[in-house]
């Protein structure tokens, strides 16, 4: 009865080191981000600062793209004024991983924010809160 029960908890920790290497691994790996410049918050502090009730994925894109996602709703005080006459927004925010190493690069938050995707918001937000 020991050997059973020594094999099963050998067998549970093997799958839970497993499960840590992968979606929920990367999804850790891309909150705990320290953002460059920024006084050390992480990406998951800035999308708590951002989004009400911030929930984290996974996505596995065409051809094998790999996203860290969030989501959530944007609204208050956190918003820029021109944002802020929208009252409530709902959003997603897509962070792709480097397809070599399946780790987010956080200067591709850097530069002019993007006017075509949701990231832009994110984008504009970030260098507001970090400048």
């Amino acid at each position: 009865m020991d050997k059973k029960c020594l094999f099963g908890v050998i067998v549970c920790l093997f799958a839970f080191v497993i499960s840590g290497c992968g979606e929920q691994g990367k999804i850790d790996a891309v909150k705990k981000t320290v953002i460059p410049n920024c006084e050390g918050k992480t990406m998951e502090a800035l999308a708590a600062d951002l989004l009400q009730n911030p929930l984290w994925g996974y996505e596995e894109g065409a051809g094998g793209k790999q996203f860290v996602m969030v989501n959530g709703t944007i609204a208050g005080d956190s918003l820029p004024a021109w944002i802020k006459s929208q009252k409530v927004l709902d959003a997603t925010f897509r962070f792709a991983l480097d397809p070599k190493t399946g780790k987010f690069d956080p200067s591709t938050l850097d530069g002019l924010p993007s006017l075509t995707s949701p990231e832009g918001i994110f984008q504009m937000y970030k260098s507001l809160v970090c400048s």
